[in-house]
């Protein structure tokens, strides 16, 4: 997802800000737009899309 220009992976949660060579794909899931880092696109290619959280889910995560 992003907030304020700050990206965060829909997976494991890491950020633009904290990681400054993080790269970043923007999809889509269940209409949802989201952002998955490179880290973890393996985990959904070869897993499914269940690791990924919903902006929702993120939000409540990081106290936001």
């Amino acid at each position: 997802m992003e907030i304020n220009n700050t990206q965060i992976c829909n997976v494991c949660l890491k950020s633009s800000e904290n990681d400054k060579n993080a790269v970043f794909l923007k999809a889509t899931k269940a209409g949802e737009a989201i952002d998955v880092c490179t880290g973890c696109i393996p985990s959904i290619i070869h897993g499914s899309g269940d690791v990924v959280k919903s902006n929702e889910d993120v939000k409540k995560e990081l106290n936001l």
